[in-house]
């Protein structure tokens, strides 16, 4: 076989597992706490409040899920402007599948938001 049909045959390889690797990104998703929140009928204030605390609730029932071992990943959010930080400044936020049951079991721990998650 010739050098250029190897090449050829390669690359149609790798343009298979992009488009493949495209649709499993599209099919996890990854959501931040305020947007989870948010999708369950928080308002922003409410967010902006009780998010922080709700997300600490989260992590511990994600890392209790996955024994201890695994953190979620993370990703950087900017926050709102404020005196110091007229454009905001950004923070290290965890994220995780929309389909994550951790989300719905760190919410329903926390009193503030067990209201807004409905009972699984």
């Amino acid at each position: 076989m010739s050098t250029a049909a190897t090449r050829r045959r390669a690359a149609a390889v790798l343009r298979t597992r992009r488009a493949d690797n495209r649709a499993q990104r599209t099919a996890n998703t990854r959501v931040k706490v305020s947007d989870f929140l948010a999708s369950v009928g928080a308002d922003e204030p409410f967010i902006d409040r009780y998010g922080s605390w709700a997300g600490r609730h989260i992590a511990a029932a994600y890392r209790a899920a996955n024994h201890g071992h695994n953190t979620p990943l993370r990703a950087r959010k900017r926050t709102k402007p404020c005196k110091n930080a007229p454009k905001g400044r950004w923070i290290k936020v965890f994220v995780y599948r929309a389909s994550d049951p951790a989300l719905v079991i760190g919410a329903r721990q926390y009193k503030r938001t067990a209201e807004y998650v409905p009972a699984a």
